[in-house]
């Protein structure tokens, strides 16, 4: 099921980039960019909510001062997904908000965080929703869009379905990764399961002589190994899945589109073809002399797509002076 919810976000990722290409010219390319920032951001901001992680845990430790962000997160859950665990006679989700916080700093430097300007590095690093904050961001760039004849709310409304796609997968891996393993059910099954191993080798002994306690620990390892990888596949976004994977394909899919775009505009530029009363035999000769002159373009996947908007974004490892 987190198989599915992950290719669904990667479908409806690429879906989202390919209507905004269609209307570039009525989006904006200002608007363009910011909303394929967001979109490029979403699945690490998802996958950070649902596989919290830090690059430190102490600040100054591995990450430069000017480059270090603080994420104010609420207090971690648990790594045991019994549920019914307790903390000095307290659960975790109603601990008093007194209790320590864990630190947790990130690179502003590495994906998504250099993605952003600024100021939405500070709004983000505030919010504890990360992913639904980007949902939110993209329906407002939407809404902004100005209507025209070939932008009306019929685009717009599929635009927001998409976001709205987006949303309903946040609360379904919230669903899958909130699901605990029910206590009763886990302490039976070990006790059982330990009670088995216990008994065996007395079973075994009147047969296997000497080989008893060899074949006894093979198959407790067996036994408890199954048992582990069961508990593990309760919560398949912990190492199931290879979610780094699929959020570098959403985000060089909707790089790349940009990318796409920017060398359509300059190649379009140079030979002219925005131009008005430019014939055939004029655009024919540009056309060969463009093909014959090296074409010198930044390679958006290498440099970032925060590069497209340095001219109107503030930049997101220091403040603006």
């Amino acid at each position: 099921e987190g198989r599915k919810i992950w290719e669904n976000i990667l479908s409806v990722s690429r879906n989202f980039s390919r209507i905004t290409r269609l209307y570039a010219k009525e989006v904006g390319m200002d608007r363009k960019v910011r909303m394929m920032n967001l979109v490029a951001a979403y699945p690490y901001l998802l996958r950070h909510h649902i596989r919290h992680g830090c690059l430190c845990e102490e600040a100054g430790e591995c990450i430069p001062e000017e480059h270090r962000l603080l994420l104010e997160d609420p207090l971690k859950t648990l790594e045991t997904r019994f549920e019914g665990d307790k903390i000095d006679g307290l659960t975790r989700s109603n601990a008093s908000p007194s209790l320590p916080r864990d630190k947790c700093y990130v690179d502003k430097r590495k994906l998504p965080w250099n993605l952003f300007d600024y100021f939405s590095t500070q709004r983000l690093a505030r919010t504890q929703n990360r992913p639904l904050w980007a949902c939110d961001r993209i329906g407002r760039e939407i809404m902004a869009i100005p209507y025209g004849p070939n932008f009306s709310s019929r685009e717009r409304l599929v635009m927001l379905t998409a976001v709205d796609k987006l949303t309903n997968a946040i609360g379904e891996c919230e669903r899958i990764h909130q699901t605990a393993v029910p206590l009763n059910y886990a302490r039976h099954s070990l006790r059982s399961l330990t009670l088995f191993l216990f008994t065996l080798p007395f079973a075994l002994v009147k047969d296997m002589g000497f080989l008893t306690a060899p074949v006894t620990a093979g198959i407790a390892w067996l036994m408890f190994g199954v048992y582990q990888i069961g508990y593990s596949i309760e919560d398949p976004f912990q190492g199931s899945l290879r979610l780094s994977n699929l959020c570098d394909a959403i985000r060089k899919d909707v790089v790349g589109s940009i990318a796409e775009d920017m060398e359509d505009s300059y190649s379009s530029n140079q030979l002219g073809l925005w131009d008005e009363g430019v014939d055939e035999v004029t655009l024919a000769e540009r056309a060969e002399d463009f093909l014959k002159t090296p074409m010198i373009i930044p390679t958006l996947l290498d440099q970032g797509i925060s590069n497209l908007t340095s001219s109107a974004s503030v930049d997101a490892s220091k403040p603006p002076s």
